[in-house]
């Protein structure tokens, strides 16, 4: 049953949200490739290791726009079901509730990985651009994204409560909006505050604490989001 809920909602994705998986690292990445072509002597005196460098100046604003990308992927989501009405239709099915949203949950997921691993294959293809070598820095990449994936799951799973909640999706994309910007303002926050997280700010393959913190919180608020929909929707 869990497999033909995956294989219906992925029939109501939009084409929008394929769009926004591409183009986000995408257009990330186009404009570091500008900022190293305006400006590349002066980035490449500035560390020895052009590689790290190079993925550390890509991730600055990742968090941010992967917060941008999670909150209107899943608010385009959210947005089919309400439009159409068919949650009456899909919690009338022989299936656990839980299971509904389950579903949604992983595709969600999985496109945000998608997108992950695209920003770092756009990140990858930018230095071999840039002539740094085919000692391609797979391992930190790697890390890069998975970290920076992990830390956000607790946005990942406020974004959804919010969305699949409201059938008016403003509260939902105006906090998914305000925890993009917070996140470029968060450096000086103490660490035990999600929005320092992503960051990543003791080093993209060094960060462990803040994968621990958001992989716990991350794993809490998906256990409570589940239940609270779950139940609400029962006694609905």
């Amino acid at each position: 049953m869990m497999r033909a809920l995956i294989q219906s909602d992925l029939m109501k994705v939009k084409k929008m949200v394929w769009v926004m998986m591409i183009a986000f690292p995408a257009g990330l990445v186009g404009l570091q490739a500008v900022n190293y072509s305006l400006r590349l002597d002066h980035l490449l005196g500035l560390h020895d290791d052009y590689w790290y460098f190079l993925l550390e100046n890509v991730h600055v604003f990742w968090p941010t726009v992967l917060v941008l990308s999670l909150t209107l992927i899943i608010s385009l989501f959210a947005s089919v079901e309400h439009e159409t009405g068919t949650w009456t239709t899909l919690f009338s099915l022989p299936v656990n509730n839980r299971k509904v949203y389950l579903s949604k949950l992983v595709i969600i997921l999985t496109v945000l990985v998608v997108s992950s691993v695209l920003f770092a294959v756009f990140s990858l293809i930018l230095g071999l651009a840039l002539g740094f070598g085919s000692d391609l820095p797979l391992m930190d990449a790697s890390q890069m994204i998975l970290s920076t994936f992990i830390t956000l799951l607790p946005f990942v799973c406020l974004q959804f409560w919010l969305s699949m909640s409201y059938t008016n999706q403003g509260v939902a994309l105006t906090t998914g909006i305000a925890n993009a910007v917070f996140i470029m303002y968060a450096v000086d926050l103490p660490t035990w505050m999600p929005w320092r997280w992503p960051l990543l700010l003791d080093g993209i393959s060094t960060s462990t604490s803040e994968i621990f913190y958001g992989l716990g919180t991350g794993a809490v608020l998906m256990m409570i989001t589940l239940i609270h929909l779950t139940r609400k929707d029962v006694s609905a």
